[in-house]
């Protein structure tokens, strides 16, 4: 029986548009061996309550402020003490 195959570790990656992409670091991820959990808060995708299941997260920006009003603001910014408080690896780009 073949050995089976290790599951692929996941980044969670968060975007603000519909067409966002997470690019140039999405390739350097997938190519480094990460799969990619996509959520864009801002079109009702929900934020996990802990990173158990992720290696990281990266946070990129959008035409909003971090200073906005925008309730799904309010909810990332809170959001933002899950990885700080389980210690693992978060890269924040613009809005981060």
């Amino acid at each position: 029986m073949p050995p089976r195959a290790r599951p692929r570790p996941k980044i969670l990656i968060v975007l603000h548009q519909e067409t966002s992409s997470p690019g140039r670091v999405g390739h350097m991820l997938l190519e480094e061996g990460f799969d990619l959990d996509i959520r864009r808060p801002p079109l009702g995708d929900e934020l996990p309550c802990t990173l158990d299941g992720h290696a990281g997260a990266v946070v990129f920006g959008g035409p909003m402020s971090a200073n906005d009003e925008d309730e799904f603001v309010r909810r990332e910014t809170d959001w933002l003490q899950i990885p700080l408080k389980e210690n693992r690896p978060f890269l924040g780009i613009c809005l981060g």
